[in-house]
C-alpha cells in the first residue's frame, strides 16, 4: 500500500517540530480491511501509519463489526486473524446496538463457533475475548440466554481449548450472571445434561460453582488458570451471607483452588500460583466464613511457599501476604511460624531481604492479633536453638524474632528475660555479623519497651550498648545501638541511670563535635538518649551542664534541612533538663535563651521544630508552674496556629517523605550502610501521611493540657477560647491528635472548676463539653487507644467535678452523662462498642461455631485475641469512677456491668482480659461497698483458681488483691471461713515462691493482711490458720513494689498489734520489727528526696516507691500507744538499733 506525501500544515509551537498526520488511503472501504490489517503488522513506519488512518476512518461504519469477525474466523494468516479480533474486541461494544438484530445474532453465533473451531491458541483466546464483551453487554438484557448452556457444555469437551475458552468467558460473565439471577425469576444453565431452574434459591450458585471446581482439578495447567480466574469472578460475587446457601457453595470452591495453587507451584507455574492467591485473598476479604476449616491447610502451604528459596522472590511475598492477611483478622488457627521463612533468608541478599522484611512484619502481626500461646513457643524453642548457631543467618533470626514478638508476647517474654537478655546482649557483639549486632540492639529496644520489669537488667543491658556503640562501624546498626540505649534509659529512675551519664555524654560530645562527620540520624537518637536520660537522671545531669549546653547550642543555631531533626531534638533536650529533679533551679540562667531559640524555630516553617517546641514548652510550664504566665502568651498562640493548621499531607523535606515511607525496620537490614539516605531510626515505626501535621497537633493539644495543669490562673482568662479549639480536635481525622485532645479536655475542665466552682455554670459548660466528647467517641470512634483514652479523660473529669462540689455531681447527672457512660462502659464489656466491631466477624463466628472443625473448636472455642484490651482498660478507668460518682442509689443500675465483668473472667479468655477484667471489678466492688457482698460467693472461687493457675503475673497479681477485698466483704466469719482453705494456702504458696515477682507477692502479703485482721481479726486468733498464715505474711514484708497496699498491709499489722491474743500477741515482737524496717527505709528514701533540691513534679512523680505518709503516721501512732501499754512491745523498742528507734519515732511527724 502506498502511502500518501500529501498533507495539511498547522501552525507549531515555537522550538518545536512535529511530522504531518498520515492520511486515510483514499477510497478505502471495508473490503480493503484484509490488506489494511496487514500493513498493520508492517515493520515499514509510514505504511502503519498510513494503515492506522484508514482503519480509524472505516471503524466509524458499524458493520466494520461482522467484517473484522469474518476476518478474524477466514484468514488464512493466524496473525491478520488474532489482530482483526484484537481489534474487534476495542470496537463492538460501541457499534453493538447500531447492527440490526440479524446482524448481531449472526456475530454472537460465528464468535461461538470460533471459540469451538479456531486451531490457533492465540486467536481463539482473542475470539473469546470479544465474546466475553459482547456477552457482558447483552447477557443483562436477556437476549443471549442460551450463551450459559454452551459455555457449560465447552467445559466438558475432550478439547483442552474448548474447556479454556469457556472459562475465560465465564470469568467475563460470571458478575452478570449473578447480577441476572438475582433480579429474575428464573434462570437456565443446562449442566451434565440436565437443566437446572435457579432464581432466589441460588441454584445458578451452585452450577457454576460445580462448573468452576471441575475446572480448577482439570489435568490442564491452562485450563485451571482459567478455571481460577472464574473461580475469582464468582467469590468477588458471593453474597458474603455467612449462613447463606452461596457460602456453602464458595467453602467447596476452598480445597480445588489450594489444590490449583499446590500444582502450579510444584510445576514452576509462578504466574498461575498468583492467580491462586489472589482468589484466596477475596476469600479473606469478601467470603472469610467459607475459610472456616481450612486455615491450617491454608497457612502450612502459604510458609512452606515462603520459606522455599528455589521460588522467585513475588511468589513468596505473595505467600506471606495471604497469611498476614488472615493474622489480621483475629483467627483461631493451629501455629504455624513464620520465623522459618525469617531463618531461610539471606539478608545480604536483596531480593531475599525484602522475603525476610515480609516475614518479619508477619510474626509481628501474628504475635499482636493471635494469642501469644500461638507464637511465643515456637519463636522462644527456635530462638533457643538457634542463637548459638555457626550459621549467622540462624543466629540473626533467633534474635530478630525474639525482638519481633516482645509486644504481642509481652508477658511470657518477660518470665523468661533472665534467660534471654544475656543470649542478646551477647549477640550484641557478634564478631562476624552486622545483622545479628544489629538485630541484637532491635531486640534489646523492644524489650525495654514492652517487657515488664525488664529495667531489672539494665545492669547487664546498658553496659554493653555503651561499649558496643562507640565500637560499631557500620550506621544502621548504631542507630540500633542508640535506639535501644534510648528506650532502656526511659526506663530508669535517677539512681539506676546516674552511673551512666558520663558514658553516654562523652559518646553524644563525640558525636556532636564531629557534626561534619556524624550523619544527622546518628546525632539525632544520641540525642534522644540524651534527653531520656536528663528525664530520669535529675542532679546527677548537672555537673555536666557546662559541657553540655553550649553543645545544645551550636545544634539550636543550625538552619539547613538536614540539620534541623537535631535542633527539634535538642530542643526535647533542653525541656527535660528543666522539668527533671532539681532542673528549674539548674536550669534557671538558660530557660530564657531556650524558650526564645524555641520560638525562633517557629520562623522556619518546619514540622518537627514546631512538635518538638510545643513538648519544651510543656516541660517548662511544667517546672515552673504560675511563673511560666511571662511566656504563656506567645506559647498559646503558637498553640492555637498548630491546632488551626490545614489537614492535609505535609512532609517537612523529601527526606522526611522518604523516612516515612520506608515502614518496617525491625532489625533487618534493607539498605546500605554506606547511604546517607537510609536509617530510620531502628524503631520500625510506621507513620501515616498525616504524621507530619498530626504530631505538631497531637503536641500542642498536649501542652495546652498542661498550661491548664500547672498554670491554671495565668492560663484561665484563655480557658475558653481553647476549649473550642481542643474541642474540635476531639474529633480530628488521627487517632493520635483525637486521644490527646481528650486529655486536654480533662484538664480544661479541671481548670475551669478550679477557677469557678460549681455552682457557677461557666465550668459546668466546660465539663460538659469535655464529657460530650467522650461519648462520641464511644458512639463513633474506631479507634480503641482513642476511645480508652477518652474513657480515662471522662474518669478525670467525674473525679474533679466530684472533688469541687457545689452541685455539679447533679449537673452531670441531670444532664444524662453518668447514664449514657455507663452504658457505653457496659457496650464495651459486652463487645458491641463501635470500636470492637472487626471486618471479619463472620468467620470468627464460623470457627467458634462448628464451622472451623472439632479440633479448632475443642481449643479455642471461645478463646478471642486481645486487640480490645486497650478499650478494656479505658473502662478500667470510668467505671469505678462512674460507680464511685453515682453514689450508693444508683448501685443497682451497675448490676449489669459486675455481671458482664464476671462473665469477662471465665477461663475461655485470654489472661489479659481477665487480668484488667479482675482490676476493674474489684475497684467497682469498693466503691459499691457492703452492698457488694452478695457478689462475693460468685467472683471468689474464680479469683483464688487464679492464684496457682495464671500465667500472667500481672492477672496473678491482680486477683491477690481481689481475693483480699473480697474476703473483707464476706458478711460474717463464718461466710469468710467456707473460702478460707482455698484461698490461704493459694496466697501462701505466692509468699513462699522466691521466683514469684515482687508486685504479686506484695498484694498477696495485702491480701493475706486483709483476711488475718477481717471480723475482729477472727482468721488471725484461729489457731489452725492464724499463726501460720501471719507468720509467711511477715516473712514477705516490708512491700518493696506496691506501695498503694501500704495501709492496708501496714495498718491491717497496727490493728494485730492492738489484739491482745496469744496467738497472735507471739508476733508482736516481728510485726514492731517490720515497722522499724519500713521507717528505716523510708527514713532514706525521704533524705535522698530532700538532697535532689526542690523536687518539681516530674521528679516528685518517679518516687513512687513511697509508703504514704498517712500510712507511716499511724504506723508512729500504733507504735507509741503500744510501746506505753504493753511492756513486750516496750522491751522489743528498746532493743531495735538506735537508728532504727530514730526512724520509728519521727514517723509521727512525717509529712
Amino acid at each position: 500500500m502506498a502511502s500518501s506525501s500529501g498533507g495539511m500544515t498547522h501552525a507549531q509551537p515555537r522550538g518545536s517540530k512535529r511530522a504531518s498526520r498520515p492520511l486515510p488511503l483514499p477510497g478505502a472501504t471495508l473490503a480493503n480491511l484484509p490488506e489494511i490489517l496487514r500493513a498493520l503488522l508492517a515493520s515499514d513506519n509510514d505504511a502503519r501509519g498510513v494503515a492506522e488512518a484508514t482503519l480509524r476512518q472505516l471503524s466509524r461504519d458499524p458493520h466494520v463489526v461482522p467484517s473484522l469477525l469474518a476476518i478474524a474466523r477466514s484468514d488464512a494468516d493466524a496473525n491478520a486473524r488474532q489482530m482483526a479480533a484484537v481489534i474487534l474486541k476495542r470496537r463492538v461494544i460501541a457499534h453493538w446496538q447500531r447492527l440490526g438484530e440479524s446482524t448481531r445474532d449472526a456475530v454472537k453465533q460465528s464468535l461461538l463457533e470460533g471459540v469451538v473451531r479456531e486451531p490457533m491458541h492465540l486467536v481463539k483466546r482473542a475470539i473469546a475475548d470479544v465474546l466475553g464483551k459482547v456477552a457482558k453487554a447483552t447477557f443483562a438484557t436477556g437476549s443471549w440466554s442460551e450463551l450459559p448452556e454452551f459455555l457449560a457444555q465447552c467445559t466438558q469437551s475432550p478439547e483442552e481449548s474448548h474447556r479454556d475458552v469457556a472459562y475465560v468467558v465465564f470469568a467475563s460473565l460470571t458478575e452478570s450472571i449473578v447480577s441476572q439471577a438475582r433480579s429474575s425469576s428464573s434462570f437456565l444453565i443446562a449442566h451434565h445434561h440436565r437443566a437446572m431452574t435457579a432464581g432466589p434459591n441460588a441454584a445458578h450458585f451452585a452450577t457454576l460453582g460445580g462448573l468452576f471446581n471441575n475446572g480448577l482439578g482439570d489435568a490442564s495447567a491452562k485450563v485451571r488458570l482459567s478455571a481460577l480466574r472464574a473461580t475469582l469472578a464468582l467469590v468477588s460475587n458471593a453474597s458474603g451471607d455467612a449462613s447463606g446457601p452461596e457460602m456453602a457453595i464458595v467453602r467447596g470452591l476452598v480445597p480445588g483452588v489450594l489444590a490449583a495453587a499446590r500444582r502450579a507451584v510444584a510445576a514452576g507455574e509462578e504466574d498461575h500460583a498468583g492467580v491462586a492467591y489472589e482468589v484466596l485473598d477475596e476469600l479473606i476479604e469478601s467470603t472469610p466464613a467459607a475459610l472456616a476449616g481450612k486455615v491450617p491447610e491454608l497457612v502450612a502451604f502459604c510458609v512452606e511457599v515462603a520459606s522455599s528459596p528455589s521460588l522467585g522472590t513475588t511468589t513468596r511475598r505473595r505467600a506471606l501476604d495471604v497469611v498476614a492477611f488472615l493474622g489480621a483478622i483475629s483467627l483461631h488457627w493451629s501455629p504455624y511460624d513464620p520465623v522459618g521463612v525469617v531463618n531461610a533468608c539471606d539478608p545480604n541478599n536483596e531480593d531475599e531481604a525484602q522475603v525476610q522484611t515480609v516475614a518479619a512484619q508477619l510474626v509481628d502481626l501474628l504475635a499482636l492479633n493471635v494469642p501469644a500461646k500461638h507464637v511465643l513457643p515456637e519463636a522462644l524453642q527456635f530462638a533457643s536453638d538457634a542463637v548459638r548457631s555457626g550459621d549467622p543467618k540462624r543466629r540473626h533470626a533467633a534474635v530478630a524474632a525474639l525482638g519481633i514478638v516482645a509486644e504481642g508476647c509481652a508477658d511470657g517474654l518477660a518470665r523468661v528475660a533472665p534467660t534471654i537478655v544475656p543470649n542478646v546482649v551477647a549477640a550484641l557483639s557478634d564478631p562476624s555479623s552486622r545483622e545479628v549486632r544489629g538485630a541484637a540492639a532491635f531486640a534489646l529496644g523492644q524489650f525495654a519497651e514492652h517487657l515488664r520489669d525488664v529495667e531489672a537488667h539494665h545492669a547487664t543491658v546498658l553496659p554493653a550498648l555503651l561499649s558496643a556503640l562507640p565500637a560499631e562501624p557500620h550506621k544502621t546498626t548504631q542507630e540500633k545501638m542508640m535506639y535501644a540505649m534510648d528506650a532502656w534509659l526511659e526506663q530508669l529512675d535517677d539512681s539506676n541511670v546516674a552511673p551512666y551519664v558520663q558514658p553516654l555524654l562523652e559518646i553524644v560530645f563525640t558525636a556532636l563535635d564531629r557534626a561534619a562527620t556524624t550523619r544527622p540520624q546518628v546525632r539525632e537518637m544520641l540525642l534522644g538518649a540524651c534527653a531520656s536520660a536528663a528525664a530520669a537522671a535529675g542532679a546527677a545531669m548537672h555537673a555536666h551542664l557546662p559541657a553540655l549546653l553550649p553543645r545544645l547550642e551550636r545544634c539550636l543555631q543550625a538552619s539547613d534541612d538536614a540539620e534541623l531533626k537535631c535542633r527539634a531534638r535538642a530542643l526535647e533536650v533542653l525541656g527535660m533538663l528543666v522539668s527533671a529533679s532539681g532542673g528549674k533551679e539548674a536550669m534557671a540562667p538558660y530557660v530564657a535563651s531556650a524558650m526564645h531559640a524555641a520560638m525562633a524555630g517557629f520562623e522556619l516553617d518546619y514540622g518537627e521544630l514546631r512538635e518538638y517546641a510545643h513538648g519544651m514548652f510543656a516541660e517548662v510550664v511544667e517546672a515552673y508552674g504560675e511563673e511560666f504566665e511571662a511566656y504563656l502568651p506567645a506559647c498559646l498562640a503558637k498553640a492555637a496556629e498548630s491546632l488551626d493548621l490545614d489537614d492535609g499531607v505535609l512532609y517537612d523535606s523529601d527526606e522526611d517523605a522518604a523516612d516515612r515511607g520506608r515502614g518496617y525496620n525491625d532489625g533487618f537490614e534493607s539498605d546500605s550502610d554506606d547511604s546517607d539516605g537510609g536509617g530510620g531510626g531502628g524503631r520500625g515505626e510506621r507513620y501515616s501521611v498525616f504524621s507530619g501535621i498530626c504530631e505538631e497537633k497531637a503536641a500542642a493539644c498536649k501542652a495546652i493540657a498542661n498550661y491548664a495543669h500547672h498554670a491554671p490562673r495565668a492560663f484561665t482568662p484563655r480557658l475558653n477560647e481553647f476549649v473550642d479549639r481542643v474541642g474540635r480536635m476531639c474529633d480530628y481525622m488521627h487517632e493520635m491528635v483525637r486521644a490527646q485532645a481528650h486529655l486536654a479536655m480533662a484538664r480544661l475542665a479541671r481548670c475551669a472548676l478550679e477557677a469557678a466552682p460549681p455552682p457557677a455554670t461557666e465550668s459546668l459548660a466546660v465539663v460538659d463539653a469535655a464529657l460530650c466528647a467522650t461519648q462520641r467517641a464511644c458512639l463513633e470512634d474506631d479507634d480503641r487507644e482513642a476511645v480508652a483514652t477518652a474513657m480515662e479523660a471522662a474518669a478525670e473529669v467525674l473525679k474533679s467535678v466530684g472533688a469541687a462540689a457545689g452541685g455539679g455531681v447533679a449537673f452531670v447527672i441531670e444532664k444524662g452523662h453518668v447514664a449514657e457512660l455507663a452504658a457505653h462502659c457496659l457496650a464495651v464489656l459486652e463487645g458491641r462498642a463501635a470500636c470492637q466491631e472487626g471486618e471479619h466477624d463472620e468467620l470468627e463466628h464460623a470457627t467458634r461455631n462448628g464451622g472451623g472443625g472439632d479440633d479448632e473448636e475443642e481449643e479455642d472455642e471461645d478463646e478471642e485475641a486481645e486487640l480490645g484490651l486497650i478499650v478494656l482498660e479505658g473502662v478500667a478507668e470510668l467505671l469505678p469512677a462512674l460507680v464511685t460518682f453515682a453514689g450508693a442509689a444508683s448501685h443497682a443500675s451497675f448490676q449489669p456491668h459486675v455481671a458482664a465483668l464476671l462473665r469477662r473472667t471465665s477461663v475461655n479468655r485470654p489472661e489479659g482480659q481477665r487480668s484488667v477484667a479482675y482490676a476493674t471489678f474489684v475497684e467497682v466492688v469498693r466503691a459499691i461497698g457492703a452492698p457488694a457482698a452478695v457478689i462475693v460467693p460468685m467472683a471468689l472461687p474464680g479469683c483464688a483458681r487464679e492464684l496457682s493457675s495464671a500465667e500472667s503475673g500481672g492477672l496473678r497479681r491482680n486477683c491477690a488483691y481481689c481475693a483480699g477485698v473480697l474476703a473483707e466483704l464476706c458478711g460474717s466469719a463464718a461466710e469468710a471461713s467456707k473460702y478460707l482453705p482455698t484461698l490461704a494456702p493459694a496466697l501462701a504458696a505466692l509468699l513462699d515462691d522466691e521466683d514469684e515477682e515482687q508486685g504479686v507477692k506484695d498484694n498477696a502479703a495485702s491480701a493475706c493482711v486483709r483476711i488475718l485482721t477481717m471480723h475482729q481479726c477472727a482468721a488471725a486468733k484461729d489457731p489452725a490458720t492464724g499463726p501460720a498464715l501471719l507468720d509467711r505474711t511477715l516473712r514477705a514484708l516490708p512491700l518493696r513494689e506496691d506501695f498503694e497496699e501500704a495501709a492496708a498491709a501496714y495498718g491491717g499489722l497496727c490493728a494485730l498489734l492492738r489484739v491482745d491474743d496469744p496467738e497472735v500477741n507471739v508476733f508482736a515482737p516481728r510485726i514492731v520489727q517490720t515497722f522499724a524496717l519500713v521507717a528505716t527505709e523510708e527514713a532514706g528514701k525521704a533524705a535522698k528526696r530532700l538532697s535532689a533540691a526542690a523536687a518539681t513534679a516530674r521528679g516528685a512523680a518517679r518516687f513512687v516507691d513511697f509508703v504514704p505518709a498517712d500510712a507511716l503516721r499511724a504506723m508512729g501512732a500504733c507504735v507509741t500507744e503500744m510501746s506505753s501499754a504493753r511492756a513486750d512491745v516496750h522491751a522489743v523498742l528498746a532493743r531495735l538499733p538506735h537508728e532504727q528507734q530514730a526512724a520509728l519515732m519521727g514517723l509521727s511527724n512525717v509529712q
